[in-house]
């Protein structure tokens, strides 16, 4: 279970997606370096591509011929400088399922933030953001039978949250 603070109400998934990316990015201003894969949703990969624009180095994974994300590929992109990783769960194309829990062991080891987007795997795999491990989950409303226009970040409450919209 977590707590109703590490909750964040958006208006969609892509804006849940964007206020974890851009709230990692803002954490250190010497942490530049963001590792996604090749085969995101688009509100990340523009995300990626704005920030990129604006001096962030993106690394983008590959997936193999099956769509799946070798961890060892992430183990040897981390660096020092690395502000986040940003990877979805569940492929709304392909099925596919990236080794979540795996992953978080990576990233949790080398004190980088993990991204999820799950909107995708929500309400049809178990959630359990404990189990995890990632510092922000992303989710989307309408995937859950809500109206459109709703949206949910949940942020670890280990980790310091700066929303992108003020006032």
């Amino acid at each position: 279970s977590v707590a109703p603070s590490e909750i964040v109400f958006t208006s969609c998934g892509s804006e849940s997606i964007n206020s974890a990316i851009l709230s990692a990015a803002s954490l250190d201003p010497d942490k530049t370096h963001i590792i996604t894969s090749a085969v995101e949703h688009s509100a990340t990969i523009k995300l990626c591509e704005h920030l990129a624009r604006r001096g962030y180095e993106i690394t983008s994974l590959p997936v193999d011929s099956s769509g799946q994300l070798e961890p060892e590929r992430l183990a040897q992109a981390l660096r020092p400088d690395t502000a986040l990783v940003t990877l979805l769960w569940a492929n709304n194309e392909t099925g596919t399922l990236f080794p979540i829990e795996e992953i978080s062991r990576l990233t949790n080891a080398k004190k980088v933030p993990l991204h999820i987007d799950a909107v995708q795997g929500v309400g049809k795999l178990p959630l359990n953001a404990n189990e995890l491990g990632a510092q922000f989950i992303s989710l989307s409303g309408h995937k859950l039978h809500c109206p459109k226009g709703v949206g949910a970040l949940h942020v670890n409450k280990r980790m310091r949250f700066t929303p992108w919209l003020r006032g």
